[in-house]
């Protein structure tokens, strides 16, 4: 990567992370979103004892809905601002795309790792093998950002911008959910290793594609 474009990808990631200090909308909402989800669940399961799979599985609408809520702002929030004919004057589309896809793994990764910590401790679930589970979040959350940030980049300059991300993003997430719940659910001690691992492969390869994809799509989008 050249000079010129890695300077580009940090002034739009900088510019991110200083709207993000001013207003902390998308923190905020993460961040509220995962503790009342995590009150709701340990609360309507107390006194029950789960599955794995089912910890996994709620664990993993938790994410999704935390991501959903926060992430495609970064780009539909230009349309609506006034503030994406200056961005297209100082930066490539691919920069663009990047840069707000770092800003979004940054947000998600936080937000996911916080979830996660508090949500197992409400749950008292125990993590069997802590690698596949890390591997398997980290990577779940490559893959939500890459996929809900190519998802408000497509729908950014519609009418009806957040409808339309989110009617996009749902046949997105639906493989990717099932690769995330498939790994943690053998992290948190049910299922077979190797069917862990080839989920937790699933999911590094499914970031990869929409990470590599995403900067080409967005720049077809922001020429039309």
């Amino acid at each position: 990567m050249n000079s010129s474009w890695q300077a580009e990808i940090q002034a739009v990631f900088r510019k991110e992370w200083r709207t993000e200090m001013r207003s902390m909308s998308g923190l905020i909402t993460a961040f509220l979103f995962s503790v009342v989800t995590v009150y709701a669940i340990s609360f309507a399961s107390l006194n029950v004892k789960l599955k794995p799979t089912v910890i996994a599985g709620m664990l993993w609408v938790a994410l999704l809905f935390s991501a959903a809520a926060s992430l495609p702002r970064t780009f539909v929030a230009e349309e609506e601002q006034g503030t994406a004919d200056l961005l297209r004057l100082v930066a490539r589309p691919h920069a663009v795309f990047w840069g707000k896809a770092l800003f979004n793994i940054f947000q998600s990764l936080v937000t996911s790792f916080v979830l996660s910590f508090l949500y197992l401790g409400f749950m008292s679930a125990t993590v069997v093998i802590p690698w596949l589970f890390t591997v398997s979040l980290v990577a779940g959350c490559l893959s939500l950002a890459g996929a809900v940030t190519l998802c408000g980049a497509i729908a950014s300059q519609a009418s009806n911008r957040s409808m339309l991300a989110a009617a996009i993003a749902v046949p997105m997430l639906l493989p990717l959910v099932a690769l995330g719940v498939s790994g943690m659910r053998v992290s948190l001690g049910e299922g077979g290793a190797s069917g862990g691992t080839s989920s937790a492969i699933g999911l590094v390869g499914y970031a990869v594609a929409t990470l590599a994809t995403g900067p080409y799509i967005y720049a077809a989008v922001w020429k039309s």
